[in-house]
């Protein structure tokens, strides 16, 4: 039901072509009328059939279509009508870690307690009590940990972003991040800053920290070598701690790294991008990451993230290979490429056959083969896309 912008265009111009090419018919049947009323009926109707709107509708769908094949082929399904040409033009690609440049998989690496009067067991068991009803995957890395039955919690809330509190036999308990955490409670004065990690604690202390983990991608390294040496800007934007964003930018070359962000933190962040004249390519998975991947010129959802990433997102990677986001852009500019020269041939067979035509130098059964072959170097051209290969 949408088109791309360019797309709209061609159609434009095919419109006023039509139009253009009536008013010429009727001159040229007027003119040659008067001059030679044998040949008036023939020159116009050659006039007519050689000339090829049809090369100028067909130029950008075709391409779109062929496009679409090979997108399918990579797991990259675009959702929007605009995203194949967005995804073209984009300067800046930002990324998400959790899920996105990692692969989401974390594993709970150790339990720190701050206090004696709960055990490593208990501490766990309250944390995957209070995790048990959210999609993050550090939830489900606490609850696949969790070896006890669930707790009971009322007052279940969650903070997007921060954490989440709900009350346990009567005893408010929280878990989150730093941040979330001294809203509610006193900070431990032992923090541990390798990898990633949240807190549980009540009002009157914290009990426990959870020290988390994520290996990278393996095919994260390539997709940043590549966006760099068609020199795009590639950042990561992450509400983990400042250490752990740090390692994985170093780890793979990641020019700018922001850390500690709340979803609204991202968003500004993106949009101060966007005001610097950047087209914004942003790729996420979660919950956190739909206001962003909402405020993005161009958004991508992780296709094993959360339902509301994917149906905010303008593309969905299906197949969750982030190498794909790359050659998704070489197949977006070079579809862009062929509708260009798809267009440029049709005008520019319009404009030498229609006047060799209204001279009387085209045969209608000429200027049928030339129409019908007009519309098939388009096509074919637009088949060239077919053959990238990855």
């Amino acid at each position: 039901n949408t088109k791309p912008a360019i797309a709209k265009l061609a159609d434009r111009i095919a419109s006023w072509f039509v139009s253009i090419l009536l008013t010429i018919a009727a001159i040229v049947a007027w003119y040659w009328y008067r001059v030679d009323p044998t040949q008036w009926l023939e020159i116009t109707v050659a006039t007519l059939v050689v000339s090829c709107p049809c090369a100028l509708s067909l130029a950008t769908p075709t391409a779109i279509t062929a496009a679409s094949g090979q997108l399918a082929r990579i797991g990259l399904l675009p959702k929007r009508a605009h995203a194949l040409e967005t995804l073209a033009h984009t300067t800046d690609f930002v990324f998400d870690k959790t899920g996105t440049l990692t692969e989401g998989k974390i594993e709970l690496n150790d339990i720190i307690l701050h206090t004696d009067a709960y055990d490593r067991e208990q501490a766990l068991t309250v944390a995957a009590s209070l995790e048990s009803r959210s999609e993050h995957p550090i939830s489900k890395a606490i609850l696949s940990s969790n070896s006890s039955a669930l707790l009971s919690v009322e007052n279940l809330q969650h903070s997007t972003g921060f954490g989440i509190k709900g009350s346990i036999d009567n005893t408010e308990w929280f878990i989150g991040n730093e941040e979330f955490i001294c809203r509610h409670s006193s900070f431990p004065t032992h923090k541990d800053n390798n990898g990633s990690r949240i807190f549980l604690a009540t009002q009157q202390q914290v009990v426990a920290t959870f020290i988390l983990s994520d290996r990278i991608r393996s095919e994260a390294g390539a997709l940043i070598e590549q966006l760099k040496s068609q020199h795009k800007q590639t950042c990561l934007m992450t509400g983990d701690n400042i250490s752990s964003a740090q390692s994985i930018s170093q780890q793979l070359g990641i020019e700018h790294c922001l850390a500690n962000l709340k979803p609204e933190d991202k968003l500004s962040q993106v949009k101060k991008l966007q005001q610097q004249g950047a087209v914004v390519a942003m790729t996420g998975d979660g919950v956190n990451d739909a206001p962003v991947l909402a405020g993005a010129d161009l958004s991508i959802a992780m296709g094993k993230g959360t339902r509301l990433a994917a149906a905010t997102a303008d593309m969905i990677l299906i197949s969750n290979d982030i190498e794909h986001i790359y050659h998704g852009y070489q197949i977006a500019t070079k579809t862009l490429h062929i509708i260009k020269q798809n267009l440029s041939w049709a005008l520019f067979y319009n404009i030498t056959a229609i006047p060799a035509a209204a001279l009387g130098y085209v045969e209608p059964w000429m200027a049928a083969i030339g129409m019908s072959t007009s519309s098939l170097v388009v096509v074919i051209n637009a088949l060239r896309l077919n053959r990238i290969k990855f």
